[in-house]
């Protein structure tokens, strides 16, 4: 068995016995993986204790990915528990959709070291912006899986919106449908003006500073469903995506 160190963020952790854990983890170096922490509960644990979730940690694996078994930790120190994303539950369930996300998608581990760096960062972003930061960590995600949806022009035309009336978002197209062609989809999301500017400010690296919340929300709705249909899945706790027909 390789042994490996890498830094791993917690993303699922059951009890396994008394004494032990089966963890889901994302690592820097294989990406999302498995592992059996045996003793981690012991009060003297060679692990170092219990992982919790949504924790940063530096990991020493015995790798047995390749035998198409857990892994083994045999060391875990923490390095961060991101305690500002923890002090309400508006951040709470930020921290929530973010992990969501990650456990819908298959992350190889040559995409693994910048899906880290997008998550770590977004947990830090969760303590000032905790409405913003899932948003952002969805559209990132998005792009590092290859996707970026077209919401500065319409995909048939290239007609670009107003940004002052809602728009079509057409989930087969993946972008802006604008009038008269959104007549008789049956993939449609609508976007509001406050939804449509979230996404503009995403596309261009902007902050999107002033915008309402709402905003955020639909905008992070859409985009989370996005994601899941990269994997396949389906997602608990975020809200329901809205489809509907035009005309």
């Amino acid at each position: 068995m390789a042994l490996i160190t890498t830094n791993a963020l917690c993303l699922r952790k059951v009890d396994f016995s008394e004494t032990s854990q089966i963890l889901t983890l994302l690592t820097d170096q294989q990406g999302i993986t498995g592992a059996i922490a045996k003793g981690a509960k012991r009060e003297k644990s060679s692990v170092g204790g219990p992982l919790d979730l949504m924790c940063l940690y530096n990991v020493v694996l015995y790798d047995r990915s390749r035998r198409n078994t857990l892994s083994i930790l045999a060391q875990a120190e923490l390095v961060d528990f991101f305690p500002a994303s923890r002090s309400d539950f508006r951040r709470f369930m930020a921290v929530e959709a973010i992990r969501e996300l990650l456990l819908a998608i298959e992350v190889s581990p040559q995409d693994a070291p910048h899906i880290m760096l997008l998550a770590v960062k977004a947990m830090r972003e969760v303590g000032p912006e905790p409405h913003a930061a899932p948003a952002r960590f969805a559209w990132g995600l998005l792009r590092a899986l290859g996707v970026e949806p077209a919401v500065t022009h319409c995909v048939l035309t290239g007609a670009e919106p107003s940004g002052r009336v809602a728009v079509y978002f057409s989930l087969r197209e993946m972008g802006l449908i604008a009038p008269p062609h959104e007549q008789g989809r049956r993939d449609l999301v609508r976007l509001s003006p406050a939804a449509l500017r979230v996404l503009l400010a995403l596309a261009n690296d902007e902050r999107g500073n002033g915008i309402a919340v709402d905003g955020w929300s639909q905008a992070f709705t859409l985009l989370a469903w996005l994601v899941a249909m990269q994997g396949g899945r389906r997602l608990r706790t975020v809200a329901p995506l809205e489809v509907t027909s035009a005309g």
